[in-house]
């Protein structure tokens, strides 16, 4: 019998933790030009998501919509090198997400340094990782709390 009602306590908490399902969807025009930008926020969010037990399901009968914004997405010299030239960043990055009739800011700042500028994209693209990978984990904790 204590197996019995274990089971569909068990069953009841599945169902009730995976009873709403969400689908992400972008905000049209206010993401940056960059895809990895795009691609790497929504998966984040995606992921947070998950990591709340949340189910990700835009397919499913009714789902609750969970619009993204970038509001902020910027760049802005702080050190310069001997030769006056910027080669020390802080990067700013917020979102927003709007969740029903919830919304919920988060924002992060991140440095990141081109001593020589021999490596492209690649410090700026970790530094806004970081910011996002920030920016995850108190999405998840939010979602927690709900």
């Amino acid at each position: 019998m204590k197996k019995l009602i274990f089971s569909f306590f068990a069953c009841f908490s599945v169902l009730i933790a995976y009873g709403q399902s969400f689908c992400i969807k972008e905000k049209e025009g206010t993401f940056v030009d960059d895809p990895y930008i795009k691609d790497y926020t929504i998966k984040s969010v995606e992921d947070a998501f998950i990591e709340a037990h949340k189910s990700i399901d835009c397919n499913a009968k009714n789902p609750k919509n969970v619009i993204l914004k970038i509001t902020n997405f910027t760049s802005m010299p702080i050190g310069y090198s001997i030769y006056q030239r910027a080669n020390n960043y802080i990067l700013n990055f917020s979102i927003e997400l709007d969740i029903g009739k919830k919304k919920y800011t988060y924002s992060q700042s991140s440095y990141y340094a081109l001593p020589t500028g021999g490596e492209g994209d690649l410090p700026k693209r970790q530094a806004f990782e970081d910011a996002m990978d920030r920016i995850k984990d108190n999405i998840v904790s939010d979602l927690l709390k709900q």
